[in-house]
């Protein structure tokens, strides 16, 4: 069925209705991905009643011709660039538009956080525009990026190991007392620690800031954010935008205790900090299993975006889901993968 495709776009719809994740309480955010992707793609092959190559039937229509064979729809598909032959696969019964119509787009806030490992413009433009494409919504309340380049994977592989040892992976509450002291080792070893990682991430980081830009100079979002920079690097990200980031994440698994330079820089500057949970390899093996476990030969997820739409005056949580992209990669490739894992 996707033999002769070589990327495949996936949009999880609204897993807040997905009764077999909502049975498993507790699961961290890999997990969440790994098995709403999973679901999709499950449901996906087994009603979809024929079988469909680059969104083109057996017959040679459009899909969208055999729905009645199927609810579960190949959305588009892009055969312009040969060498990149792209299926969009969407979930069926999903109330992503009926729950975005049930309230005024005035009292939703929409905010999405965008997993990306290459400072490509043009990847982080095809996310957001699968985004818009699934809320159907004609802009978005925030953006968050969350860079992380395969580089600082590589060096900081040991380090990721012995915090996983070390500490949750879920929220938990952290100190932003001013009593909080730090020894001068300590401080020394931070301010170093963050300006190796600035190096490696800023240059992507302002590549990617240029499209998030043009996207808030044209209405479609709102406001911008980053994720897991550290103090220094936002604050050169700060300087330099044109767009200066409104929102701050940091990770509570590396971090119980928010930096005092940090913390004092974002308030001085109207820059909300808050924290998450997501690890920073959110789409390597654990997400690269999952597909390849679902029969889908999968060399890695090129980006994955999470949505949420809250409803503004109740503070409830209305809608969740995620849109990844993925490179499939041929059986020799996916055996491969898997016995590296």
């Amino acid at each position: 069925m996707l033999k002769s495709a070589s990327k495949v776009t996936i949009n999880t719809g609204n897993v807040l209705n997905l009764i077999d994740i909502k049975k498993k309480a507790g699961q961290n955010v890999t997990e969440e991905l790994s098995e709403s992707i999973k679901l999709t793609l499950s449901e996906w092959g087994t009603q979809n009643g024929l079988p469909v190559q680059n969104g083109v039937g057996p017959t040679g229509g459009h899909p969208q011709t055999s729905h009645h064979h199927s609810d579960y729809m190949v959305v588009s598909a892009s055969t312009a660039d040969k060498a990149e032959a792209v299926i969009n696969i969407t979930r069926p019964h999903d109330d992503v538009k009926n729950k975005m119509a049930e309230e005024e787009r005035k009292n939703l806030k929409i905010g999405v956080k965008i997993f990306i490992n290459e400072d490509s413009t043009t990847a982080l433009t095809e996310c957001l525009e699968n985004v818009f494409g699934a809320l159907h919504t004609a802009y978005i309340d925030n953006v968050i990026l969350a860079y992380n380049p395969d580089i600082l994977h590589r060096d900081e592989a040991s380090d990721d190991t012995n915090l996983k040892n070390t500490h949750a992976t879920k929220a938990s509450p952290i100190s932003l007392g001013s009593n909080v002291r730090m020894s001068s080792t300590e401080v020394e070893a931070d301010n170093e620690a963050d300006a190796r990682k600035c190096e490696a991430i800023l240059p992507g980081i302002k590549i990617l800031w240029g499209v998030l830009e043009d996207y808030v100079k044209e209405g479609r979002v709102q406001q911008l954010g980053v994720a897991d920079v550290g103090g220094g690097c936002l604050r050169k990200l700060h300087a330099w935008a044109r767009v200066r980031p409104a929102i701050a994440q940091i990770n509570l698994a590396s971090c119980c205790v928010v930096p005092p330079a940090l913390h004092a820089f974002c308030r001085a500057n109207d820059v909300q900090l808050l924290t998450h949970a997501d690890p920073p390899d959110l789409l390597s093996i654990a997400a690269v299993k999952t597909l390849s476990d679902a029969g889908v030969g999968c060399n890695n997820l090129d980006w994955c975006a999470r949505y949420q739409v809250h409803i503004k005056c109740r503070g409830v949580l209305a809608l969740k889901g995620y849109v990844c992209k993925a490179t499939i990669g041929n059986k020799s490739e996916k055996i491969d993968k898997i016995e590296n894992i």
